[in-house]
């Protein structure tokens, strides 16, 4: 192990002294945009570049920082992410993936040389034992870049090694929709868009991209939150602007959509209106028998984690921004892209503490939301948004929310976490009083029901988590084994979802399910492997964003 660190610390101290940056092109502006800045006259030329990571590339560095290029007279260039950091630490599907690299390189041949990740420290020394280095040599071909012309390079889909028989795997997105793509999230991002004249790229690129996407998609194991209310239909979105569906134990349909965007949300609702969510405030609407329709907040960008019906055309949506964390916002008119939608307040006033990642909870009568603040003291604000007038109330509870769901009869009931402890909690008046229990239960217990319910009894390992399945038939006052362990990276799982047929865990990072009461698991997501009658088939969700 301590060949293995050195050996990294090596690799990345090489890579920041012996690099040369590509000259710096944009910053961010005071409202959290890109601000880009090209010159006036030069004889450089500009190369743009979207990586999608289909799943954290490591346990603290959930996406590449920096990739180093060597032109054909051996000069090193890096050109850096421009999208702002995220730690991995968390967890999580709602941890950011993707990174986006755009830089000025003078006119000539390149080929990739690595891709690299700085960790989050503290302390240089820190920072360099904790980042994470991979080779690019001879795995991509090589490009072009034109003076005063962009070369994009469309988007490149990074799959990381599972830890069990899947290498890590590299799929370029080069064509049309790939390179509409990476420009899309430039301009999206961008106060002020480049407009450039495209030149160079690829000197050899496979030309079937839809295969591509077909193939990359299949790489995709996160998954946007499941299994959150009890009888709801099982939809989420995921990296490359699809959406699945399990349609039965073990099956699951998929919608491809007209993006590679992330769908960070999915939802049908009871009159069978589907609505997704993405980032820079776009969404997408499928009403009853229609085609789905493409929208965007006015005046948002931020990405969209959840739309809730508010019935007679309005809507309440949650963006999460970088600089203001999550907000609450009214559509008065579902699909007006040209009204500004209202702003509720969430009542906290201490901006640390309002972006502070959230954990939200579809309630029938109230959309709740609870920021879970660290310390020992254990301590969450919890945000309950009225559907019905709209009342926003923000109340600090002594333990963080650790999981929560929504059962058949509407009883909210709550794994929270005192010290280093999982209890019950619950609530019966949707999330206005709760009641706190000594009772102990499992970490990700999800209940069928009052009396059943499934939790993950875990042990730790050096880099996976040894996760036992508990199961409880008189309301948590007995657990006992079911089934046998399986092994998760870096994070315990969570039961999303369990019925007579099947258990559905996540652990942030990849999909697993049991059709035999826990004796064996099989990876869901990603694709690759599993039998592809479980994810093939004709989509109940009709596609067309």
């Amino acid at each position: 192990m301590r060949a293995h660190f050195i050996g990294r610390w090596l690799a990345i101290a090489g890579l920041v002294l012996l690099t040369g940056c590509a000259t710096s092109i944009a910053t961010r502006a005071p409202d959290g945009r890109l601000d880009v800045q090209l010159p006036a006259e030069g004889t450089d030329g500009y190369v743009l570049l979207k990586v999608v990571s289909t799943r954290p590339i490591s346990l603290l560095n959930p996406k590449w920082q920096q990739i180093t290029l060597i032109s054909a007279q051996g000069v090193r260039h890096e050109v850096p992410d421009l999208t702002p950091m995220a730690v991995g630490v968390f967890g999580g599907s709602a941890v950011p993936t993707e990174s986006l690299h755009f830089g000025r390189l003078p006119p000539g041949e390149y080929e990739f040389s690595s891709a690299g990740s700085i960790g989050p420290g503290p302390g240089l020394l820190l920072a360099l034992i904790a980042s994470d280095h991979a080779s690019l040599e001879k795995q991509v071909p090589r490009f072009k870049v034109e003076a005063g012309r962009l070369a994009n390079l469309g988007t490149v889909v990074f799959s990381p090694s599972t830890g069990d028989k899947e290498p890590a795997q590299i799929i370029l997105l080069g064509g049309a929709r790939g390179t509409a793509e990476s420009m899309r999230a430039l301009t999206d991002d961008s106060r002020n868009a480049p407009v450039l004249r495209p030149g160079g790229g690829w000197l050899q690129m496979p030309t079937d991209e839809a295969q591509a996407i077909s193939r990359a998609r299949e790489l995709v194991s996160m998954l946007s939150p499941i299994g959150s209310r009890s009888g709801a239909r099982m939809v989420a979105g995921s990296h490359l602007g699809e959406i699945v569906e399990r349609v039965a134990p073990g099956r699951w349909t998929s919608e491809p959509l007209d993006t590679l965007a992330r769908v960070s949300f999915a939802s049908c609702w009871k009159d069978a209106t589907c609505v997704a969510g993405s980032e820079f405030g776009r969404y997408a609407i499928k009403r009853p028998g229609a085609s789905w329709e493409a929208h965007r907040l006015s005046n948002e960008y931020g990405q969209v984690a959840s739309i809730q019906d508010l019935s007679e055309g309005r809507a309440l949506f949650v963006v999460t921004d970088r600089l203001k964390g999550a907000r609450v916002l009214v559509q008065d008119q579902l699909g007006n892209d040209e009204a500004v939608p209202k702003e509720l307040s969430a009542g906290i006033q201490d901006t640390d503490e309002a972006k502070l990642p959230v954990l939200m909870l579809d309630h029938p009568d109230a959309l709740l939301m609870a920021r879970n603040v660290p310390g020992f003291r254990r301590e969450s604000l919890v945000t309950r948004v009225d559907k019905q007038s709209l009342r926003v109330t923000t109340n600090r509870e002594k333990f963080w929310v650790s999981n929560w769901q929504v059962l058949q009869d509407g009883e909210i009931a709550v794994t929270r976490m005192n010290g280093m402890t999982t209890y019950f909690t619950s609530s019966k008046d949707g999330g206005k009083t709760w009641v706190s229990t000594e009772r102990t239960v499992p970490i990700g217990t999800y209940w069928r029901d009052q009396s059943r319910a499934l939790g993950i009894q875990p042990t730790p390992g050096f880099s996976t988590v040894s996760n036992q399945v508990t199961q409880t038939t008189d309301g948590g006052k007995t657990w006992t084994p079911l089934g046998q362990p399986f092994r998760s990276a870096d994070f315990a799982a969570r039961i999303v979802y369990a019925d007579d047929q099947e258990i559905l865990a996540e652990d942030g990072k990849r999909v697993f399910s049991s059709l035999d009461a826990g004796k064996t698991w099989t990876p869901r997501f990603p694709r690759v492997g599993a039998n592809s009658s479980s994810v093939a088939g004709a989509s109940r969700l009709q596609s067309g964003l």
